[in-house]
C-alpha cells in the first residue's frame, strides 16, 4: 500500500497548482493514490507513486501521451514531478464513469457497454507501442517475473507480432464512459509492447476469475459477465480479424494472474486462478508441472 503520509497540497504545490479550491481521494490501486482536484474552475486528477517508482511514472508518462496523440480519450499530462521521492503526475480529469459501475447500475445495458468496451480495446491495437515499450521484443511473455520455459517457447513459436500497444491492465474499472460512448481509459502503469491476443487474454482472466474482494463470483455477477465478454468480442471483432486458439495467451494470463495476487489474496482464490491456468495448460498440450 502506497505511503499514507501524502500531503497532497503540498504536492499540488510542487506541481505549479497553486490556486487550489478543493482536493478529493478517490479510489486508487496498491501502488498509486490520487485525488481529484479543483483550481480556477478546472478539474484535475493528482496521481502519486510510491517512493523511488520514477521510472514507473516516466513510462506512464510516456505512454499516455502516445496514446492521446493517436486519437484515444487518456488523461493529459499538465505537469510532472517529485515530493519527498514520490514522483507524480497532474492530469486532466476526464467525464464519466467506470463501465463498472454503469454495468452494474443497468445490468441489461451489458451488451451494448461491452461492444463499446471491445471497439476501445481494438483501437488501442491500432496504435504502436513507445519505443521505451519494445525491449526485450518478448518482454510480455516475462511480465510480473514469470518464469516458464515451456509456455514461453511455445508463445515465442506463434507470436509475430512485437511492438503493438498492450494495456495489459484493460478492465471495467480503467474505462470510463458517459452511457453512450468511452470517455476515458486510464491507468497505463502496466502497459506494454507485444502480442495483441496477450492483452485480450489478460482481459479475459480478469472479467473471468478475478474479483476485487478476493471472494468468488456468484452465479448472476458470472452470468452479466459473460454477456459483457460476449459484447465485448464483438464490438473487438468488428475491428479486428479472428484472434485464432488463445490457449496459450490465457495460460499465460492465468500465470501472470497467480504473480501478480500471490500476496494479495486468499489462498483459496489463488487455487481457484491456478486450476484455471492448468486447465488452459492442459488444453494448449503443456506440462502441468510447468513452472508459473
Amino acid at each position: 500500500m502506497i505511503d499514507e503520509q501524502l500531503d497532497p497540497q503540498a504536492i499540488l504545490q510542487t506541481l505549479g497548482l497553486l490556486d487550489i479550491t478543493s482536493v478529493v481521494s478517490v479510489q486508487g490501486g496498491t501502488d498509486t493514490a490520487i485525488w481529484r482536484v479543483e483550481s480556477a474552475g478546472r478539474m484535475y486528477a493528482l496521481r502519486v507513486f510510491q517512493r523511488g517508482q520514477h521510472d514507473d511514472c516516466q513510462q506512464e508518462h510516456v505512454v499516455m501521451e502516445a496514446a492521446r496523440a493517436a486519437g484515444l480519450p487518456v488523461p493529459h499530462v499538465h505537469a510532472e514531478g517529485t515530493w519527498c521521492e514520490h514522483p507524480a503526475l497532474l492530469l486532466s480529469w476526464l467525464p464519466g464513469k467506470p463501465i463498472a459501475e454503469e454495468l452494474y447500475a443497468h445490468p441489461w445495458r451489458a451488451w451494448r457497454l461491452g461492444v463499446m468496451f471491445g471497439r476501445m480495446h481494438a483501437a488501442i491495437h491500432d496504435i504502436t507501442a513507445p519505443d521505451l515499450l519494445c525491449q526485450p521484443p518478448d518482454g510480455w511473455m516475462r511480465w510480473q517475473g514469470l518464469d516458464d520455459p515451456p509456455l514461453q517457447e511455445r508463445l515465442r513459436a506463434i507470436s509475430h507480432q512485437s511492438n503493438v500497444l498492450l494495456h495489459l491492465d484493460y478492465h471495467p474499472f480503467n474505462i470510463l464512459t458517459d452511457g453512450n460512448r468511452i470517455t476515458g481509459v486510464l491507468d497505463w502503469r502496466n502497459a506494454g509492447a507485444g502480442d495483441p491476443r496477450a492483452d485480450v487474454a489478460r482481459t479475459v482472466s480478469i472479467l473471468r476469475i478475478e474479483n476485487i474482494d478476493g471472494k468468488r463470483l456468484s452465479f448472476q455477477e458470472i452470468a452479466l459477465r459473460r454477456v459483457f465478454e460476449a459484447g465485448w468480442r464483438r464490438g473487438y471483432g468488428q475491428k479486428k480479424t479472428a484472434l485464432g486458439n488463445l490457449s496459450l495467451f490465457y495460460a499465460w494470463a492465468g500465470a501472470v494472474m497467480e504473480r501478480d495476487l500471490g500476496a494479495k489474496r486468499e489462498q483459496a482464490h489463488l487455487t481457484h486462478i491456478h486450476k484455471w491456468t492448468m486447465r488452459w495448460k492442459k488444453r494448449a498440450g503443456l506440462s502441468l508441472h510447468s513452472r508459473v
